[in-house]
């Protein structure tokens, strides 16, 4: 009888499965610390995910650790230059098992030479103008991304115009990247196109890599 109900109990987490933890946490800076979290069903990996944010000239690392899934641990490296000096790049390494810490991660210099695409940038608060110009994607940047933003705080509305180079990655992962835009309370659509190509979009949603670049950027 006792066998009979190990085997019944075994069969169900078999076919259940038993819930990853994942230390869950995010800090300014290239190292976090947190509590231990049950993830959800669906998340079968650990993950840590360093981005750089360059504003002006100065660049701000962020660290988070979270529960991902096999699509997240597939989104990286992100790369979006917006001209100007502002720009953000994202990487992401994973592992499995209750805890596991993944490898540390360490941002590769940016490929700054120029891939022969060109496309818009610029940055605007609305009801402001977003006043282009042209600058030439580097690296792996070869497509256009035009971006919008909505946040609503303190009773106010805020909308947002962001224009720049961005990589395949950041387009294919569009939803999570425009969330990631939009913050708390937020709204974004993002859409990219092949330089010289009608825009396609790539994601519409309404937590948080650049509600930091909302607020730096003036966004």
């Amino acid at each position: 009888m006792k066998a009979s109900l190990a085997i019944f109990i075994l069969a169900a987490l078999l076919a259940t499965g038993a819930c990853l933890q994942c230390q869950v946490c995010s800090n300014t800076g290239t190292s976090c610390t947190g509590d231990v979290q049950t993830c959800a069903a669906g998340n079968a990996f650990c993950a840590s995910t360093l981005t750089e944010v360059r504003t002006l000239g100065t660049t701000t690392p962020i660290t988070l650790k979270k529960c991902a899934t096999s699509a997240d641990c597939q989104a990286s490296p992100i790369s979006i230059n917006f001209g100007n000096g502002n720009s953000a790049r994202s990487i992401i390494a994973c592992c499995t098992g209750d805890g596991c810490s993944p490898a540390p991660i360490t941002m590769p210099a940016p490929d700054t030479k120029p891939n022969g695409q060109r496309c818009p940038v610029c940055s605007a608060v609305s009801p402001g103008p977003c006043n282009e110009m042209f600058i030439n994607c580097t690296g792996s940047d070869t497509q256009c991304i035009e971006m919008t933003v909505t946040v609503t705080s303190g009773g106010a509305t805020v909308s947002s115009t962001l224009k720049g180079c961005a990589n395949e990655v950041a387009c294919a992962q569009g939803e999570a990247v425009a969330s990631s835009f939009a913050g708390v309370g937020g709204t974004a659509t993002l859409k990219c196109k092949a330089p010289g190509t009608a825009p396609g979009l790539a994601g519409l949603l309404g937590p948080a890599l650049a509600g930091l670049l909302l607020l730096k950027f003036s966004f």
